[in-house]
């Protein structure tokens, strides 16, 4: 139902949009102004101009960036791929206190800050019961996380990559789309994965890695009672070679992994 819901929200903004829309008129982006928008409207956009072109059903919140009126850019939360990846990153984590930031889209025309503006900004307008958002830099699209860096994110490292499911098109899903699949369809239930995917029209492909960054919220105390579970496991950030690209495991210098205070938890 996804790809559904997307292929129709692409054909809407197809439909109407105009490049004028995206043209940056100058105005700071300092002026920028976040709020809620209704996923309907954000799924048209991530749909349309995001390079995944879906959008998660998952999403719970997602935030507009507008700039004299225009919406210029989206940022989603979700519950992402489910309660163990945060987790094995917090065992005791409270229930409903975690969020996965799963899509950052911003026209192409914004200057460069423009979409550390937006995470910021939506990272503040979140409800005060998320606690833990976790976001992951994918590789294979040449991310290592910049935009994550520049707003102050905790490095956890890469992790080991593993399966996706890939179309003629491209269009990459995770495998769980085969179990949700099964319980929107039980007459299809005794189906195996690989006539599921026959039958989607999906291969097996390398997921590739995917560097994974972490943001603490709430109060002085609420941070420190969290960071004492990940402080051992963070890592200075990686980098991007602008001749050869991303090198595995490049990291920025040999400096020690940051305190608590240096990374401005306060």
């Amino acid at each position: 139902m996804t790809a559904i819901f997307d292929r129709k929200a692409r054909q809407k903004m197809l439909s109407t949009f105009n490049q004028k829309d995206f043209e940056y008129d100058g105005t700071p982006i300092n002026l920028m102004s976040v709020k809620l928008i209704n996923n309907e409207t954000a799924r048209e956009y991530i749909a349309t101009f995001h390079y995944s072109k879906t959008f998660p059903d998952s999403t719970i919140f997602s935030y507009g960036g507008f700039l004299n009126g225009k919406l210029i850019g989206i940022c989603c939360f979700g519950m992402g791929c489910g309660k163990n990846q945060y987790t094995a990153i917090i065992p005791n984590i409270e229930n409903g206190s975690y969020l996965e930031l799963t899509r950052l889209w911003c026209a192409d025309s914004m200057p460069r800050n423009t979409e550390s503006k937006l995470i910021s900004m939506s990272l503040k307008a979140l409800p005060p019961q998320y606690k833990l958002i976790i976001s992951f830099a994918d590789e294979l699209q040449g991310h290592c996380g910049i935009i994550y860096q520049a707003t102050n994110w905790y490095y956890l490292g890469v992790n080991g990559g593993g399966k996706m499911l890939i179309n003629e098109k491209g269009i990459k899903k995770h495998p769980r789309l085969l179990g949700i699949y099964r319980m929107r369809h039980p007459e299809l239930k005794e189906k195996s994965n690989d006539e599921l995917m026959e039958m989607l029209g999906y291969k097996w492909c390398e997921s590739g890695k995917k560097h994974r960054y972490i943001y603490l919220r709430g109060t002085k105390k609420e941070k420190k009672s969290l960071y004492i579970y990940i402080y051992k496991r963070i890592q200075p950030y990686p980098k991007v070679d602008k001749k050869i690209g991303l090198t595995e495991n490049e990291i920025v210098g040999n400096e020690e992994k940051p305190t608590f205070t240096q990374m401005k938890l306060f």
